[in-house]
């Protein structure tokens, strides 16, 4: 599939870029697709939900540029009980 955007298109992607929220267009277009594809009405079995989320999950904190700075979610579960 071929695609060609419009100027005003390509803009907000060089925008998302610049501003941090992605690292390249095709990140850009990667997170766009994603939200729509979780708006779309849901044809999967009850099943692969979970393996979907799972998968979502794996990949927020690469598509938000977040980390945990090197500790795991059970090491800051123990960190927050008193």
């Amino acid at each position: 599939m071929t695609i060609n955007l419009k100027p005003e298109q390509e803009q907000v992607l060089l925008e998302a870029i610049k501003s941090g929220l992605a690292h390249t267009a095709d990140e850009a277009l990667d997170q766009a697709l994603e939200w729509l594809r979780v708006r779309l009405p849901r044809h999967t079995t009850p099943d692969a939900e979970p393996a979907a989320a799972v998968r979502r999950l794996a990949t927020f904190g690469k598509r938000h540029g977040l980390s945990l700075g090197g500790y795991s979610i059970k090491d800051l579960l123990h960190e927050s009980r008193p």
